[in-house]
């Protein structure tokens, strides 16, 4: 967020692998909001609850309050009890936005009324796979931010943009940062076979498995 305080709708995408700083960029803005007495609004996504129930936490566990929820619109269109929360904010934040269903046409929404949104998530998933609806918003953003961590393979400065999983599950969502690794282009296309293998103390590329 710039220190420019928007006038009308707006829209960034702040996307990118695990470990790339994407929760942390929100306390940023949400820090400035603060400041500045701006209204705002943070949302996370229920099955967010790595280190808090009931606070949105970073890695660094910097912790700030939010609604954890798993449905946008009810905290947007409905009438829950509290939804003035997010109705009267002139900003919000929407963290692990790629888990929300409803996040396309609430986004939309909230655009329509004038809000400045920020919407916080991964691009992909871990095939490198459209991750939910955060692209499908690309065309109505006025700002993308694609973040990079350094990869955790080959650790010599090459930035990783991609999340790796570490653990034999193929389902799509599966919740748990201790379960990926960001990784460069390159050791994602050559390293295939992480080791799975429980029993096994290295905790590092191996063949054991």
């Amino acid at each position: 967020m710039s220190t420019k305080i928007h006038k009308t709708s707006y829209l960034e995408i702040i996307i990118g692998p695990m470990y790339s700083g994407k929760t942390s960029k929100l306390f940023e803005i949400y820090k400035q909001c603060k400041f500045c007495d701006i209204p705002v609004a943070v949302i996370n996504h229920s099955f967010d609850k790595r280190y808090h129930e009931t606070l949105m936490s970073n890695h660094d566990k910097i912790m700030i309050p939010c609604i954890q929820t798993n449905d946008l619109a009810l905290w947007y269109n409905e009438n829950h009890p509290e939804n003035l929360i997010v109705k009267n904010a002139d900003v919000i934040l929407i963290n692990e936005a790629q888990f929300f269903h409803d996040l396309y046409e609430v986004v939309i929404d909230m655009l329509k009324n004038n809000k400045k949104v920020y919407v916080c998530g991964l691009d992909g998933d871990f095939e490198r796979k459209k991750f939910g609806r955060i692209l499908d918003l690309i065309p109505f953003c006025d700002t993308v931010t694609k973040l990079t961590s350094l990869c955790s393979i080959c650790k010599n400065g090459n930035l990783a943009i991609f999340s790796m999983r570490i653990t034999d599950e193929t389902e799509q969502t599966i919740i748990g940062s201790e379960n990926y690794l960001p990784v460069c282009r390159s050791c994602y296309d050559t390293q295939s076979n992480i080791c799975k293998n429980r029993d096994c103390d290295k905790n590092e590329w191996c063949s054991c498995s």
